[in-house]
């Protein structure tokens, strides 16, 4: 299903507002982690450049837990 139809048909003022943990404020902007991968781990001749998309604070810049892969979740 197209994720602008999901939209479409959700009633917002039935969902949760999603809050910065740190200041408490609603927007977020999209921001890339970076994470690297040796060499020996991922069999190539060079380290790998590993990029994770998440949302970031627009207000403090922190980066929910929720937001972050599980492996990288405190």
């Amino acid at each position: 299903m197209d994720p602008k139809s999901i939209q479409q048909s959700i009633d917002l003022s039935k969902t949760q507002e999603v809050l910065c943990e740190e200041c408490d404020n609603n927007t977020f902007e999209q921001v890339v982690m970076l994470r690297t991968a040796s060499r020996f781990l991922t069999g190539t001749p060079q380290d790998a450049l590993i990029p994770i998309p998440t949302f970031a604070c627009t207000k403090c810049h922190y980066i929910n837990e929720d937001f972050k892969p599980k492996e990288l979740q405190k």
